[in-house]
């Protein structure tokens, strides 16, 4: 599977530095370049009465990001060259931007043909977030490619099985084919989990759930699993099967459309991430 680019979204903290060696691995075996980005602010002065008062400590200019990018750069060229021999050696490039990423990312992803994007978990420090607390949700929101958010402590070279939760939504055939061409890369198994709700359960399934169901069993991986579950909670079963499979990353598809549904989403992808050792891969209904 040739990819293009990985886009590594940094704030340079130590979860940023972990997620960025976790997407140098991934350009490895997928093929893939990776790009380092980061935003900044140039809000040094702040108002006062009287003569302007100069805060250091906010101030976050574009030359003081391209320094830590060029520094992080640097940091992941050196560890290219521990890679297996047999491996792809990504490209490492660098670029910053002012304002949200929320605002910023969709029209980069379109300009760097953007395949994935990486990023840190949430710290458990409210002090150390960054772009991996309130910008998290807006770049879910916001963006047409999968973001693999990456935990503080994960090693992709151990990614033995990933699960992937749905309800077959027409936009889940798309993340399971992604997955799978992912698995043919890195070899994992792939175990796809139906979780039914319990009233749901005993009546005819749709036209929809039936086609998706045919398609699933024809993918030509000999790595993958099917099943459902049932039950009403659906964040407690995720996290359950999830935590009992012994698999290495939890995926989903996270809904950007029609209201009722976006709600119910945006909370399964709330409660889910706030568990801030969980490698989580969350797809965009609107994917590209």
């Amino acid at each position: 599977m040739i990819m293009k680019n990985i886009l590594v979204l940094t704030d340079f903290s130590k979860n940023a530095e972990n997620a960025a060696e976790v997407g140098l691995k991934l350009g490895s075996k997928l093929q893939a370049n990776l790009l380092l980005f980061n935003t900044y602010v140039t809000n040094s002065v702040v108002p006062f009465v009287g003569e302007p008062w100069e805060a250091e400590d906010l101030i976050w200019g574009e030359d003081d990001s391209k320094d830590n990018l060029n520094k992080t750069a640097l940091q992941l060229k050196n560890l290219a060259g521990q890679l297996d021999a047999n491996d792809y050696r990504p490209l490492i490039l660098c670029d910053n931007g002012e304002g949200k990423l929320g605002t910023i990312i969709p029209d980069l992803i379109h300009k760097q043909k953007i395949e994935m994007v990486v990023m840190g978990a949430r710290s458990s420090n409210p002090d150390d977030d960054n772009i991996f607390g309130s910008d998290l949700s807006s770049v879910i929101q916001k963006t047409t490619r999968p973001i693999f958010v990456v935990p503080s402590k994960m090693d992709p070279d151990q990614l033995k099985k990933v699960i992937f939760a749905t309800d077959f939504d027409k936009a889940d055939m798309k993340a399971i084919h992604y997955l799978v061409k992912l698995g043919e890369a890195l070899n994992f198994e792939l175990e796809i989990v139906h979780i039914v709700h319990p009233d749901k359960a005993e009546k005819t399934k749709s036209k929809n759930e039936i086609a998706l169901e045919e398609q699933v069993t024809r993918l030509k991986y000999p790595k993958i699993i099917y099943h459902e579950v049932k039950g009403d909670d659906v964040v407690e079963n995720i996290l359950r099967i999830y935590a009992d499979s012994g698999a290495g990353v939890l995926a989903l598809v996270h809904h950007q459309h029609a209201f009722i549904t976006r709600l119910f989403h945006r909370s399964v992808t709330k409660k889910i991430l706030d568990n801030q050792e969980l490698p989580l891969m969350v797809f965009p209904s609107r994917m590209s």
